[in-house]
Protein backbone atom coordinates (compact mmCIF):
# COMPACT_ATOMS: atom_id res chain seq x y z
CA UNK A 1 0.00 0.00 0.00
CA UNK A 2 1.09 3.55 -0.78
CA UNK A 3 -0.12 6.75 0.91
CA UNK A 4 -0.76 9.77 -1.34
CA UNK A 5 -1.67 13.30 -0.31
CA UNK A 6 -4.83 14.52 -2.03
CA UNK A 7 -6.69 17.81 -2.30
CA UNK A 8 -10.26 18.56 -3.32
CA UNK A 9 -11.36 21.49 -5.48
CA UNK A 10 -12.36 23.35 -2.30
CA UNK A 11 -8.76 23.15 -1.02
CA UNK A 12 -9.15 20.51 1.71
CA UNK A 13 -6.07 18.31 1.97
CA UNK A 14 -6.28 14.68 3.04
CA UNK A 15 -4.52 11.38 2.40
CA UNK A 16 -5.56 8.14 0.81
CA UNK A 17 -4.16 4.63 0.72
CA UNK A 18 -3.82 2.88 -2.64
CA UNK A 19 -2.25 -0.24 -4.12
CA UNK A 20 -0.03 1.96 -6.32
CA UNK A 21 -0.05 5.14 -8.42
CA UNK A 22 -2.02 3.37 -11.16
CA UNK A 23 -4.77 2.55 -8.63
CA UNK A 24 -4.91 6.20 -7.49
CA UNK A 25 -5.17 7.50 -11.07
CA UNK A 26 -7.85 4.93 -11.89
CA UNK A 27 -9.99 5.92 -8.90
CA UNK A 28 -9.59 9.64 -9.67
CA UNK A 29 -10.51 9.08 -13.33
CA UNK A 30 -13.62 7.08 -12.36
CA UNK A 31 -14.69 9.70 -9.77
CA UNK A 32 -14.56 7.24 -6.89
CA UNK A 33 -12.77 9.59 -4.48
CA UNK A 34 -14.51 12.23 -2.38
CA UNK A 35 -13.25 14.74 0.16
CA UNK A 36 -13.94 13.56 3.73
CA UNK A 37 -14.52 17.18 4.80
CA UNK A 38 -16.95 18.50 2.19
CA UNK A 39 -17.80 15.54 -0.06
CA UNK A 40 -16.33 17.22 -3.18
CA UNK A 41 -15.61 14.61 -5.88
CA UNK A 42 -13.07 16.69 -7.83
CA UNK A 43 -9.86 15.39 -6.24
CA UNK A 44 -6.21 15.54 -7.32
CA UNK A 45 -2.87 14.34 -6.00
CA UNK A 46 -0.63 16.98 -4.38
CA UNK A 47 3.03 16.78 -3.33
CA UNK A 48 3.56 15.15 0.03
CA UNK A 49 5.39 17.00 2.78
CA UNK A 50 8.85 15.61 3.34
CA UNK A 51 12.35 16.53 4.43
CA UNK A 52 15.82 15.48 3.46
CA UNK A 53 18.06 14.77 6.43
CA UNK A 54 21.83 14.77 6.26
CA UNK A 55 23.63 11.85 7.73
CA UNK A 56 27.14 12.17 9.09
CA UNK A 57 28.41 9.41 6.84
CA UNK A 58 26.18 10.24 3.88
CA UNK A 59 27.77 10.23 0.47
CA UNK A 60 27.84 13.49 -1.48
CA UNK A 61 26.52 11.69 -4.59
CA UNK A 62 23.44 10.49 -2.66
CA UNK A 63 22.73 14.01 -1.42
CA UNK A 64 23.07 15.39 -4.94
CA UNK A 65 20.75 12.69 -6.24
CA UNK A 66 18.17 13.58 -3.59
CA UNK A 67 18.46 17.29 -4.39
CA UNK A 68 18.07 16.55 -8.10
CA UNK A 69 14.99 14.40 -7.42
CA UNK A 70 13.49 17.14 -5.25
CA UNK A 71 14.14 19.71 -7.96
CA UNK A 72 12.50 17.46 -10.56
CA UNK A 73 9.47 16.92 -8.31
CA UNK A 74 9.03 20.67 -7.77
CA UNK A 75 9.48 21.35 -11.49
CA UNK A 76 6.93 18.69 -12.42
CA UNK A 77 4.44 20.04 -9.88
CA UNK A 78 4.63 23.52 -11.39
CA UNK A 79 4.48 22.25 -14.96
CA UNK A 80 1.40 20.14 -14.20
CA UNK A 81 -0.45 22.58 -11.93
CA UNK A 82 0.39 26.10 -13.19
CA UNK A 83 -0.53 27.63 -16.54
CA UNK A 84 2.51 28.96 -18.40
CA UNK A 85 1.74 32.56 -19.42
CA UNK A 86 5.32 33.25 -20.53
CA UNK A 87 6.33 36.91 -20.70
CA UNK A 88 2.74 37.97 -19.93
CA UNK A 89 3.07 37.00 -16.27
CA UNK A 90 2.83 40.51 -14.78
CA UNK A 91 -0.05 41.52 -17.02
CA UNK A 92 -2.03 38.35 -16.20
CA UNK A 93 -1.25 38.60 -12.46
CA UNK A 94 -2.61 42.17 -12.42
CA UNK A 95 -5.74 41.13 -14.32
CA UNK A 96 -6.43 38.40 -11.76
CA UNK A 97 -5.63 40.75 -8.86
CA UNK A 98 -8.25 43.24 -10.04
CA UNK A 99 -10.85 40.60 -10.97
CA UNK A 100 -10.65 41.14 -14.73
CA UNK A 101 -9.76 37.47 -15.27
CA UNK A 102 -10.42 34.38 -13.18
CA UNK A 103 -7.87 33.60 -10.45
CA UNK A 104 -5.76 30.54 -11.22
CA UNK A 105 -2.23 29.22 -10.78
CA UNK A 106 0.11 30.79 -13.33
CA UNK A 107 3.83 30.76 -14.01
CA UNK A 108 5.98 32.82 -16.33
CA UNK A 109 8.68 35.47 -16.47
CA UNK A 110 8.77 39.14 -15.60
CA UNK A 111 11.21 42.02 -15.63
CA UNK A 112 12.45 43.77 -12.50
CA UNK A 113 10.31 46.78 -13.40
CA UNK A 114 7.20 44.58 -13.72
CA UNK A 115 7.96 43.00 -10.35
CA UNK A 116 8.16 46.46 -8.75
CA UNK A 117 4.71 47.26 -10.17
CA UNK A 118 3.31 43.95 -8.85
CA UNK A 119 4.67 44.65 -5.36
CA UNK A 120 3.37 48.24 -5.39
CA UNK A 121 -0.10 46.99 -6.42
CA UNK A 122 -0.09 44.36 -3.64
CA UNK A 123 0.07 41.30 -5.90
CA UNK A 124 1.51 38.25 -4.13
CA UNK A 125 3.95 36.20 -6.21
CA UNK A 126 6.94 33.98 -5.67
CA UNK A 127 10.10 34.22 -7.73
CA UNK A 128 12.43 31.27 -8.17
CA UNK A 129 16.16 31.94 -8.36
CA UNK A 130 16.30 29.85 -11.52
CA UNK A 131 13.40 29.36 -13.92
CA UNK A 132 11.29 26.23 -13.58
CA UNK A 133 11.11 25.23 -17.21
CA UNK A 134 10.10 22.23 -19.26
CA UNK A 135 13.02 20.43 -20.81
CA UNK A 136 15.63 21.70 -18.35
CA UNK A 137 18.38 19.07 -18.82
CA UNK A 138 19.65 19.71 -15.28
CA UNK A 139 16.35 18.47 -13.85
CA UNK A 140 15.12 15.93 -16.40
CA UNK A 141 15.09 12.46 -14.91
CA UNK A 142 12.60 10.90 -17.37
Amino acid sequence: MVVFDLQCAAGHTFEGWFDDLKDLKSQVRRGLLTCPVCGESSVRQVPAGFAIARSKGGRRDEQQDMQRALGAAVRNYFINNFEDVGTGFAKEALKMHYGVSQARNIRGVSTEQEEKVLRREGVDFFKFAAPVMEGDPELDED
